[in-house]
């Protein structure tokens, strides 16, 4: 019996470690480099993908892989799709928390967090159901030292030879950044234990413990089958390419993790593409192929051809890749892999023959690496794949030679546009790929955006988005707007609402008090400007109130030089004597007091906006529109017929929210300055494109952001002209959503947003769906279709439908009882939950 205990008991104890299959034996911190337990040293950058390859990038490919780099050699680009999104959720949650004191703005935040990790067990949207993820570039290169490999290097050639090829990756678009101990482990932690939470993972490197030994949780069991790995409790599907087209070209690379085009070929399981390339010594290969061929010809006789037509493809192949090799190709190994995960062996075989019918659609035979399954598996991990040509070829037997160009174009390194900067804002690619975008991310320093979509394309539901993600993180925003759009948001952050049609018997606009150089105040900082500074400020400036007095003048046509000149002096000698106390009355007095019939012309127009003209109380006194909150709304709706007037209050509008954006208290915030459908007093012409040239300037330099919405391309180049053409040329942000067949034509005739024949496809396809916005997005971190999905809450917060409006307007009642709307949306919300228990 004891004999018994003790077999058992051994049988318990005696076990193999997954960490023993590993090779990840140190970290420098100096130089950031690993080394293997077999003496190899070796680097892991991470980077975002690529958006495609064309030529110039294959070219770059092929001349890495063609380097002069040591025999042995090893290079893997692993293309990683991983459920984890929780730092990107963190970072929106500290966005909020650092920029806004508002529990509510927290809440907000914690909600929108919350609704994505949510829905990586059910989906954004009920059909299809794509899940949010994140894909992430892995480059893994180790060269052989020569104390332990008779090919290998001394160290400092292996580190100079690294720090080349970490060049060539900048070069191909890649933003590599060297991976560090911590974040390897945390890599090798979520792909060696699938079923433990991102908050278990370890929270330190030790130095002193290899690193392989810190990877594998103590519970992590691995159960090798016939085929599937049974990992931590979930089921690990490997395979492999055992065969790629005749024909592959690398433009077509991002197919390799679901179709572009077609919504239901995607792969929705979490899961990894490795491509490992091996340097041969060529002189040894040109001998091993040429005996190769030499056996094939002998075999490939005529009548042998016509029984077994192998013979002739095989000798065919020989021929082609000889003949490139003459030409200056060079021979690699080469392996392709893709991992999948599944929470049942059931789900892993259906995500497999997926895949494999995806790959199979694209002319590559994608197979089951079957009995060696696990040590595929390892081998595909960063660093892991061994530089032993025998085992590789031999007991793998996975390892091919190939030709130069054929790694160089197979390369997974295209994935899906991931956005820019802090996550502001929250998106998802259309196959789930998170989308963080931040305008005042832009290394040039313009965060101006122009926002363009058909009526119900989605784009209310967009600036909604923006205006209140933006908010919870600190900024102010200004909207002008001419069709009562952000009446519900405005209410809801409790933002201020100036109504023209209602308060404007109440209201002036005198554009002199707002004046930030001509007059004294406490409320502006100059103290990091220098005079010759400020007097270009001061010029800017009051060529912007130039303008506006122009389009009092002549809101039709731009005034001649002469005109300008003369309204000009009036204007600068108000300021001289008045300074930000001057008045529309005061520069007409100016002009009729100049011996010049052209300057009494201007003063007979300008009369109206004089205290003796019917504008009188709009412009002479002191300019009393405050902005007392951080969300404010400018509601022009109720001008009637005068657009000439709506124009000139435009301008005065933007003038006064310049100025506040210059104010010490909004120094360093995030700032937006928005005109939505307001463009429409823009149309008349006249002076607006000398106001827009010199105010995009001065918005820009108090770091704020200019960004206008129309329904078309036209808005821009036909209704206000050159103004819109410049508004549109200074947006180095631009959103499209749905669009109308006959305006994505007229962007591509015009060339005013030029894209690839490809983009265009691409941007006809963008549409809008429940609870969700298409956005093709044109930012200076990259091109790609971003999906705005929100939580129920938010979605109610910003809707435009017909249907969701009344059942709120229902709710909310009338009178004095009547409900604010987010009561409204909360009883809603309750009745919906009830329904949906029933």
């Amino acid at each position: 019996m004891s004999t018994i205990l003790q077999w058992r008991t051994k049988a318990i104890v005696e076990r193999t470690s997954i960490s023993e299959w590993l090779s990840y034996e140190a970290f420098d911190e100096k130089t950031n480099t690993y080394r293997l337990d077999d003496g190899r040293l070796g680097i892991i950058w991470a980077s975002a993908p690529v958006l495609g390859l064309d030529e110039g990038r294959i070219q770059k490919l092929l001349n890495m892989f063609e380097s002069d780099l040591p025999i042995g050699t090893t290079m893997q680009f692993m293309l990683h799709v991983s459920p984890i999104i929780e730092p990107l959720m963190t970072h929106h949650e500290v966005l909020s928390q650092q920029g806004s004191s508002d529990p509510q703005d927290h809440r907000d935040a914690k909600a929108t967090a919350e609704f994505f990790l949510k829905a990586r067990k059910t989906s954004l949207i009920p059909v299809p159901a794509i899940k949010p993820r994140d894909c992430t570039v892995y480059v893994a290169v180790t060269v052989p030292i020569k104390d332990f490999n008779s090919h290998g290097v001394d160290e400092e050639s292996a580190h100079q030879t690294l720090a080349g090829i970490e060049e060539q990756l900048r070069g191909l678009g890649l933003l590599p950044e060297r991976l560090p101990a911590l974040q390897l482990i945390w890599l090798l932690y979520v792909l060696l234990n699938p079923s433990h939470t991102w908050e278990e993972r370890p929270t330190s490197y030790f130095p002193e413990i290899p690193i392989r030994d810190q990877v594998v949780m103590r519970n992590t069991t691995a159960h090798i089958r016939h085929r599937v790995i049974e990992l931590d409790g979930q089921f690990v599907k490997p395979m492999s390419v055992q065969a790629w087209p005749k024909v592959w070209h690398g433009g077509r690379n991002r197919e390799f993790i679901g179709s572009l085009m077609k919504i239901t070929d995607q792969i929705t399981c979490p899961f990894f593409v490795t491509m490992s390339v091996v340097r041969l010594d060529q002189q040894v290969e040109k001998a091993r192929i040429a005996k190769k061929h030499l056996i094939n010809t002998q075999q490939a006789k005529p009548w042998m051809k016509s029984l077994i037509p192998v013979f002739g493809a095989k000798q065919d192949h020989f021929e082609m890749t000889v003949q490139l090799v003459e030409e200056g190709r060079q021979y690699v190994g080469m392996m392709f892999q893709v991992v999948l995960y599944g929470e049942t062996a059931e789900q892993a075989q259906q995500q497999a023959d997926g895949i494999k019918s995806l790959y199979r659609a694209l002319d590559i035979n994608l197979q089951d690496d079957e009995c060696i399954g696990f040590a595929m598996f390892l081998s595909g991990l960063p660093m892991a794949i061994r530089s032993d040509l025998k085992y590789l070829r031999q007991d793998l037997r996975r390892l091919k030679t190939m030709i130069s160009s054929v790694p160089a174009n197979c390369c997974p390194i295209v994935g899906d546009w991931k956005g820019g900067g802090p996550p502001v804002m929250l998106f998802s690619s259309r196959m789930g790929q998170m989308v963080a975008l931040d305008l005042f991310a832009n290394p040039a320093g313009n965060y101006n955006a122009s926002v363009i979509a058909t009526t119900g394309g989605g784009k209310s539901f967009f600036v909604n988005n923006l205006i209140k993600c933006y908010l919870q993180t600190g900024g102010r925003v200004w909207m002008i707007d001419a069709g009562y759009s952000y009446v519900k948001l405005c209410e809801m952050l409790k933002g201020q609402y100036i109504q023209y049609g209602t308060q404007g018997s109440r209201l002036c606009f005198n554009p002199f008090t707002k004046l930030v150089h001509w007059g004294s105040t406490t409320a502006f900082d100059f103290s990091d400007m220098d005079e010759a500074e400020r007097a270009k400020d001061r010029a800017d400036e009051m060529a912007v109130l130039v303008s506006v007095l122009a389009q009092m003048v002549s809101p039709s046509l731009a005034l001649d030089d002469v005109r300008q000149a003369l309204l000009e002096q009036a204007t600068m000698k108000v300021l001289q004597e008045e300074g930000n106390a001057g008045t529309v009355t005061a520069v007409m007095q100016v002009l009729l007091d100049t011996n010049d019939m052209r300057a009494h012309d201007l003063a007979l127009v300008l009369e109206k906006f004089s205290k003796k003209g019917q504008y009188a109380r709009l412009f002479n006194g002191k300019n009393n529109i405050d902005f007392e909150n951080d969300f404010v709304v400018v509601e022009m709706d109720g001008l009637g017929d005068q657009k000439a007037l709506g124009s000139v209050l435009l301008f005065c509008v933007q003038m006064n929210i310049q100025t506040s954006m210059y104010e010490k208290a909004n120094k360093g915030r995030r700032k937006f300055l928005g005109m939505d459908e307001a463009w429409d007093l823009l149309s008349g012409g006249g002076n607006s494109a000398q106001f827009f040239e010199k105010g995009v300037r001065r918005v820009r330099k108090y770091g704020g952001s200019l960004f206008t919405i129309t329904q078309s391309v036209d808005d821009y180049l036909v209704k206000m002209g050159a103004t819109g053409l410049a508004l549109l040329q200074n947006s180095d942000f631009k959103f499209l959503l749905r669009q109308l067949p006959e305006s994505i034509e007229r962007m591509r005739e015009t060339g005013a947003i030029k894209l690839s024949d490809f983009e265009y496809t691409l941007l006809s396809t963008v549409n809008r769906g429940r609870g969700y916005s298409e956005i093709f997005s044109i930012t200076p971190f990259g091109r790609g279709i971003m999906r705005l999905t929100v939580p129920r809450r938010m979605q109610l917060m910003y809707t435009t439908d017909p249907n969701e409006l009344a059942a709120l307007d229902r709710l909310r009642g009338a009178g004095a009882s009547q409900k604010t709307y987010q009561e409204a949306i909360d009883l809603l919300l309750e009745m919906e939950v009830v329904h949906q228990g029933a």
